[in-house]
């Protein structure tokens, strides 16, 4: 799955273990066999509205006008301060089934600008920023190609 990919999950497991609609984006691509995943809003009342990066922000995100992406409807903000792990069997499994829907794939300069955002954010792992790097990278390495 390309990194930038917004998918919704009507069952998405938050960290406090309660279930719920979400739409969340992918920031890897899972050839470690886990995806790192991060959420979205379009309640944006805690967060500034310049498009794009604001890792600077009180609540870390990465800002999409409403527009920016044919499929989404609203302002979105991704939210860049709870970063989450998924299996990519298990996820890839609840996409064939249908469990998860897939939305679309932001465009390529938004992709990389985002993966490079969340690596400056405060609340990842270095693992997860090695894996998000590692698709920087990826994207790199094909625009050299």
């Amino acid at each position: 799955m390309t990194p930038g990919t917004f998918l919704f999950d009507s069952n998405f497991r938050f960290h406090d273990g309660k279930l719920g609609n979400k739409i969340f984006v992918i920031l890897s691509n899972g050839s470690n066999g886990i995806y790192i995943a991060v959420k979205t809003t379009s309640r944006g009342n805690r967060y500034g509205i310049q498009h794009g990066c604001q890792i600077l922000d009180r609540f870390p995100n990465y800002y999409l006008v409403e527009g920016s992406c044919e499929f989404l409807s609203k302002n979105t903000w991704i939210q860049l301060d709870s970063f989450y792990e998924l299996k990519s069997e298990e996820l890839m499994e609840k996409i064939i089934m249908n469990r998860i829907r897939r939305l679309g794939i932001i465009g390529e300069k938004d992709a990389i600008d985002l993966l490079t955002c969340a690596t400056h954010s405060e609340d990842l792992s270095y693992f997860q920023e090695m894996v998000i790097q590692g698709a920087i990278d990826t994207f790199q390495n094909k625009r050299l190609d």
